[in-house]
């Protein structure tokens, strides 16, 4: 039989209204998962998750929690349904939690707590401190060069200084 792996979404996956087609359909593990959840961050992660706002979700301590709950009810639904269980489990960057929990190495609720604290200490670090973050794919390098130069404004770019290879 050929190996099976889950991969576990990052943050980033979010939106208002994920997973509405599970609660409709009434599905406990889907309800039971978000309270659990919602208890430990002491917030109804359910209704945020279903009405938003928006901005509240794309906090990252609200984003992390969402996703990490979304990804370990889809798993829990998965072993409800008989569904293959993976030799392999990995996540991106915040997924990692998720595959974390659902390989039994970690307790959800403790999973919980720390990507909360995390997505607040993530806040943090970016405040009064403008960020962005992109991931540049099939591009030429001189061109990606360029265009980081020219948006930098600096003539003396860090980027100057390093051949990109």
């Amino acid at each position: 039989m050929a190996l099976f792996a889950m991969l576990f979404p990052g943050q980033g996956a979010q939106y208002v209204g994920m997973l509405s087609s599970f609660f409709l359909k009434k599905n406990n593990i889907f309800k039971n998962t978000f309270e659990e959840a919602s208890d430990c961050i002491h917030d109804d992660l359910f209704k945020l998750v279903q009405e938003g706002p928006g901005i509240k979700l794309n906090k990252s301590h609200y984003t992390q929690v969402a996703i990490l709950t979304a990804s370990v009810s889809i798993y829990r639904f998965w072993n409800d349904k008989s569904g293959r269980i993976p030799s392999l489990m990995s996540g991106h960057s915040l997924g990692e939690y998720s595959a974390l929990v659902c390989s039994n190495s970690i307790k959800f609720s403790d999973a919980l707590k720390i990507v909360f604290f995390r997505g607040k200490l993530m806040e943090e670090t970016t405040i009064n401190r403008p960020s962005l973050m992109q991931a540049i794919i099939g591009l030429n390098k001189k061109l990606v060069k360029n265009a980081c130069l020219i948006a930098s404004k600096k003539k003396n770019s860090i980027l100057g200084k390093y051949k990109l290879s």
